[in-house]
């Protein structure tokens, strides 16, 4: 790698991109490289971000006149999607279009697992247009966050002692994001070819259903934890009626959880420990890490 680089991290202020940077940040190569964290509002994040990159610049994907300056002198890029933007055509083509005319030599984009097959998300749509443009690209496609847990089922755990999550007794392979950003860190300082165009399918190494998820956090946390497994429907009107969740992400949720209770989101893979040279972070080691936001 060449002292010049300037790593661009899109979404540095979420579960991936914040895991990412935290990555490089801390890498023994760090002088040969800038890292640059791509977010809203700069100045906000200056103030809250928990890991300091190098510099800010302003990145809004509803905004193209914010793409030529944020990838200016841009050589390698982490993109992670913003959940609630899904049109792919409307905010990612020209984002693409415009990655395409700077010299970047690296995409690495935060897909999902099983993407190929799944030709209505947004992800496969965005990496599609990846290739298309003839940027060299890295996909990471994890299974589930374990972080979910964390953040977005993190209230229903702390306040009701329950997971509310419509996934029936199908098994889930979970992946802790801390692994993600060490293989998106990874991706992004090789100095060789053996990272690009190629897509990797990152787990964890076990599948869990929900009841078992429930039972361990029971025995970490030490109180009763419950997996209600709710229907489709109550699962949409506890969300969207009752915790005022915008309907299309709530909606969204259904979808990917449905995947679960059909038996289809248990594929394990090896590539995560392949790739770090360890064993994946396990689900206990991740509920023992992150205890104490789930205290009430």
């Amino acid at each position: 790698m060449n002292v010049s680089e300037r790593i661009l991290i899109s979404g540095a202020t979420g579960n991936v991109g914040l895991e990412t940077l935290r990555e490089l940040v801390q890498r023994p190569d760090k002088h040969l490289f800038d890292v640059i964290a791509a977010v809203q509002n700069p100045d906000q994040a200056r103030k809250t971000i928990a890991v300091q990159p190098d510099d800010f610049v302003k990145l809004d994907f509803t905004d193209a006149a914010t793409f030529g300056p944020a990838l200016q002198g841009v050589s390698r890029l982490l993109l992670v999607r913003p959940p609630q933007l899904a049109d792919v055509d409307k905010y990612f083509k020209p984002f693409i279009d415009v990655v395409k005319q700077k010299p970047v030599k690296q995409v690495v984009f935060l897909s999902l697992q099983g993407v190929e097959n799944n030709t209505v998300t947004p992800h496969h749509k965005i990496e599609k247009l990846i290739v298309e443009a003839g940027i060299p690209y890295t996909f990471l496609r994890p299974s589930f966050f374990m972080q979910n847990l964390s953040t977005t089922h993190r209230d229903e755990i702390r306040l009701r002692n329950e997971i509310f999550v419509p996934a029936g007794n199908g098994r889930t392979s979970f992946v802790d994001v801390r692994d993600i950003g060490a293989v998106a860190a990874l991706a992004l300082t090789s100095s060789g070819h053996e990272h690009l165009n190629k897509g990797y399918e990152l787990t964890g190494s076990e599948a869990l259903t929900y009841g078992e998820v429930a039972d361990m956090l029971t025995d970490v946390l030490g109180r009763k934890i419950t997996y209600r497994n709710p229907s489709a429907l109550r699962f949409v009107w506890q969300k969207w009626r009752n915790e005022h969740t915008p309907l299309g992400f709530v909606l969204i949720m259904v979808a990917l959880y449905s995947v679960a209770r059909l038996g289809k989101a248990a594929g394990l893979t090896n590539e995560t420990q392949r790739l770090l040279g360890r064993p994946p972070i396990s689900i206990r080691q991740f509920l023992n890490d992150y205890k104490m936001v789930w205290m009430p």
